[in-house]
């Protein structure tokens, strides 16, 4: 069965002028690419090339949910097991994840958390890849990261001086292991415009281990844009880059939110910013809190999860980085 015209992801002008020459669907496209007369010279000018229109009309590939179950998706271990288990095994790749709190909640924490935890060599289990850091409100801390590496080298050692099962883990790869070593595959990016996330692509060539992109804060570049429609299409548009980079990567994405208050008949609630669309538009919502009356204790609550209903887990934050809570601390 032939594939209409329209169903390309071309402009309406561009659609009108081929429904003029004559093409009603797709296969005429690639059919006229060989056609020596005027109108394939137009489309050459004006259309994709031929690869370009075959992927266009390529049908995806069915997979049964036995397979799927079967397939094992990668993640990122957030160094905290209760986290852990509340999505799935870590941060997933191919997938959007968002972090909100209100200021101290730890989200530029478990940020920082997750860009030294994808380096987690492969013998551990690990990624051993690198990550894009884009800083829009100048959370992002060198200092504190190279407090974090020291604390998971020291975590390493630990590990490696007892009995374990780790194949692989040599002393090569120890030597390898250093603060600078790890600080140089976390590529720190400022923006403070959503519409430089285009920039992506470029970054990603010239780093093509990169298996983690955080975006702290996402919502921080909108403030100043007062106009909602504009606001709500620059929102999803960088959504939409965003899920394609994870989707052809097969890497990451972390967005931090902040909190808003929201009003309705029953009165006010306090909720994550960019209302409900933004909320459909990831897979994974973590909301974070300060346990009151704790140094260092915390809250994540899991509001969306692709495999978990509603659920909550505490986690520490200590000089180290993000950690479980001990029993005496909870």
């Amino acid at each position: 069965m032939n594939r209409p015209i329209w169903t390309l992801p071309l402009s309406k002008p561009m659609i009108n002028k081929l429904n003029k020459l004559g093409y009603k669907c797709c296969e005429d496209l690639i059919d006229s690419l060989d056609d020596s007369q005027q109108k394939s010279k137009y489309l050459r000018k004006h259309l994709e090339s031929e690869s370009d229109i075959r992927d266009m009309l390529k049908v995806p590939k069915p997979m049964c949910a036995a397979e799927l179950l079967e397939e094992e998706c990668d993640c990122i271990a957030t160094f905290c097991k209760a986290i852990d288990e509340l999505l799935n095994g870590g941060v997933q790749l191919g997938r959007i994840t968002e972090l909100s709190g209100a200021p101290g909640s730890g989200k530029s924490q478990l940020c920082m958390q997750l860009c030294v935890s994808v380096q987690i060599p492969i013998c551990f289990e690990g990624l051993q890849s690198e990550a894009i850091y884009v800083d829009t409100n100048s959370n992002f801390s060198q200092l504190r990261l190279t407090e974090m590496i020291d604390g998971f080298l020291d975590h390493v050692s630990k590990v490696l001086s007892g009995p374990n099962d780790f194949k692989g883990a040599n002393s090569e790869l120890l030597k390898s292991l250093t603060a600078a070593s790890m600080l140089s595959k976390i590529h720190r990016v400022q923006m403070n415009d959503l519409n430089q996330l285009h920039t992506l692509y470029t970054i990603l060539e010239q780093h093509p281990n990169v298996k983690l992109i955080v975006v702290d804060s996402f919502v921080m570049p909108l403030y100043t844009i007062e106009n909602s429609t504009r606001k709500n299409m620059l929102v999803h548009s960088a959504l939409d880059l965003l899920q394609s980079i994870a989707s052809e990567h097969n890497l990451a994405v972390v967005l931090t939110n902040d909190l808003t208050t929201v009003v309705h008949e029953k009165g006010t609630e306090i909720s994550s910013a960019l209302g409900e669309t933004f909320a459909h538009r990831v897979q994974y919502r973590l909301l974070l809190s300060k346990i009151p009356n704790s140094s260092n204790g915390y809250t994540a609550l899991l509001k969306k999860s692709v495999e978990h209903s509603r659920s909550a887990a505490q986690f520490a934050i200590s000089s180290e980085g993000v950690r479980d809570m001990r029993t005496e601390q909870q």
